[in-house]
């Protein structure tokens, strides 16, 4: 598939902390079908250093540092492998922090449902409202996210399988005790999903992590 000229070097203009403010405007569909080949790269190529960047407080200088850094090393190893070309593309930290965790989360052995629900017994540290929200759904509806994971990025599947999802919203916002009123695009809902269900299944499988 051809793609226009994207720029290579994921562009950090907004936070890596997921605020529903910076979530509104959703990429281009081809753009994230591009975004997701590059995550996958990414973490074919550096799981280990992948993994421990995405399992930091993503507030931190540390985690805004590594995730920088999994950008470059992407784009000097990524960019044909991705594109078949040298080019450009512009993305923010959390939907490249998401489409490289849910990457990583689909190298495990076993199905992510079956991951998720042994780890529903389990808490990882939450960084945000929106963050607190999405282990909660995680841990609550295991089939579903992984159909969302199963599910082609800016297609009608991942469409239908955000609706169960954002229906559970309101209960989760009311277990988590977040006051605060969300509106979360598919990608965004995707994202804070993937990084939220890989440090929860990272923390459940690993006790030292």
């Amino acid at each position: 598939m051809k793609f226009p000229v994207y720029a290579i070097a994921v562009a950090m203009a907004l936070s890596a902390a997921p605020a529903m403010a910076q979530q509104d405007q959703a990429p281009d569909p081809a753009a994230r079908q591009v975004l997701d080949a590059y995550g996958r790269c990414v973490a074919e190529r550096k799981p280990q250093e992948s993994l421990r960047v995405l399992t930091q407080d993503f507030r931190s200088s540390g985690y805004r540092t590594g995730l920088r850094m999994l950008s470059q090393d992407a784009e000097r190893n990524c960019a044909e492998d991705t594109l078949g070309r040298r080019g450009v593309m512009r993305s923010n930290n959390l939907l490249f922090a998401g489409a490289v965790a849910e990457n990583l989360l689909e190298q495990g052995a076993q199905p992510i449902n079956v991951r998720l629900a042994r780890a529903a017994s389990h808490s990882a540290a939450t960084y945000s409202p929106t963050d607190a929200l999405a282990q909660c759904l995680a841990r609550s509806l295991p089939d579903q996210v992984a159909a969302l994971f199963a599910s082609e990025p800016a297609s009608e599947a991942e469409t239908a399988a955000t609706a169960p999802l954002f229906a559970a919203v309101s209960a989760c916002s009311q277990v988590a005790k977040i006051e605060a009123q969300f509106e979360m695009s598919p990608p965004a809902m995707r994202a804070v999903l993937a990084t939220a269900a890989l440090r929860l299944i990272t923390k459940s499988e690993n006790a030292d992590a």
